[in-house]
């Protein structure tokens, strides 16, 4: 408090406390020569006299005495985290989803020929062309791109120009495709669909996923109504510690014997608040680790954001609730896409209404439930349709047992 001080110059009774400057002693009426006025104090009207002097002098000198610990730049991240940027000019939409998709390596092996699970996803819940890309926007709101960065082959890369040009409907991103890069592909991804687009959520899928594009718009007022910010089938896993395996993690030594709870990769959903957070961070701020999924996962947990387990996103089989369809658990998507994208699309199961006769898109039971915000109303129509499920499930069961 630099020159100010609390003083009992000894000719001034102990009964008696003014606020004085340094170099001034008490008069013998001990008056107060700060305030102008002569005031004698109680002891007790000197305790909270004096505190709140104290405080007024610290609150106004302190500050202006205190220097920036952190440089400013990194106040302006800080607050540009606080505050996610809004390209005003990205057009508004309720979804963005992103078909991961990649280069062809070995013809050889159709479970990884990529142009052929992509022409199997235009001919089922895909948008084929320009019209039908059109209208699912204007009539949905929802944008879906075939998502895919570029390849060192020249063979390859003509190849997919190619189809580009003749199809349409692709997000290209800035960098060379390869599976120990796909946390950065995800952050570009991100990146690439602010810039464009004014997305509630952007949903992730990979190219050997079945989803239901024409459930999504009820989906997405459901999880904006919980405020979920990360989205999808969640889980821990283990962290292999051995080289030889193929989930090897070199960061091990970090991370204990667990992942952090996080999506299957298969297909996640994040909200535009999140994807803003992430993409603000300075390059190279944020930690990868070796696999896309849990990478994220860490992420989501590091910015506080509200994780919601939505079962929905990894159905093993068509079903009147289900949003993304795949060979869960057994493949890390459907095990022979090219065919079975087909046989799903044709099926009457996953051919089924959009939403009941209600109007309403059910709601499957969490497996993990995390502490978050949840709307009263959604919450009772989620536990009254779980209990209806229940009995239906007991019915049948009584009925098959009289049988």
């Amino acid at each position: 408090m630099g020159a100010w001080s609390f003083l009992i110059p000894p000719e001034c009774p102990l009964r008696t406390r003014i606020l004085l400057p340094t170099s001034t002693s008490c008069t013998p009426c001990c008056s107060s020569m700060f305030l102008g006025v002569n005031i004698r104090l109680s002891n007790l009207a000197w305790l909270v006299g004096g505190f709140t002097a104290a405080l007024f002098f610290t609150t106004l000198v302190g500050p202006l005495q205190t220097q920036p610990v952190l440089p400013s730049e990194v106040y302006e991240n800080l607050r540009a985290l606080s505050e996610p940027a809004q390209d005003v000019s990205a057009k508004r939409i309720t979804a963005f989803v992103g078909i991961q998709t990649g280069f062809t390596t070995n013809h050889n092996n159709p479970k990884y020929n990529y142009e052929n699970r992509r022409e199997a996803l235009r001919a089922t819940w895909a948008p084929s062309n320009e019209s039908e890309r059109s209208k699912l926007e204007t009539e949905s709101g929802i944008v879906a791109r075939f998502v895919v960065g570029h390849s060192p082959d020249s063979g390859a890369e003509a190849a997919l120009n190619a189809e580009e040009a003749k199809h349409g409907g692709f997000m290209r991103l800035d960098l060379v495709e390869g599976y120990a890069d796909l946390p950065r592909k995800t952050l570009l991804f991100f990146e690439t669909v602010l810039r464009q687009y004014d997305p509630q959520y952007i949903v992730k899928v990979d190219d050997d996923v079945y989803l239901r594009l024409d459930r999504v718009p009820a989906a997405v007022e459901q999880w904006a109504s919980v405020g979920a910010d990360y989205i999808g089938c969640m889980k821990n896993g283990q962290v292999i510690k051995t080289p030889r395996y193929r989930w090897y993690e070199p960061s091990h030594a970090l991370l204990g014997s667990q992942y952090f709870t996080h999506t299957w990769g298969s297909a996640y959903v994040v909200s535009r608040k999140a994807a803003a957070l992430l993409t603000s961070l300075p390059t190279g701020s944020l930690r990868h680790l070796a696999n896309e999924d849990v990478t994220l996962g860490a992420w989501m947990l590091a910015l506080n954001l509200t994780h919601y387990d939505d079962r929905r996103m990894c159905s093993p089989v068509c079903s009147p609730a289900s949003l993304a369809t795949y060979d869960y658990p057994s493949c890390a998507g459907l095990c022979n896409a090219a065919v079975q994208l087909r046989e799903l699309h044709t099926s009457p199961a996953c051919g089924g209404p959009a939403l009941t006769p209600t109007g309403a898109l059910p709601i499957l039971e969490p497996a993990i439930f995390f502490n978050r915000a949840v709307d009263p109303k959604w919450e009772a129509k989620a536990l009254s349709q779980m209990a209806r499920q229940r009995r239906a499930q007991a019915e049948r069961v009584r009925v098959g047992a009289e049988r």
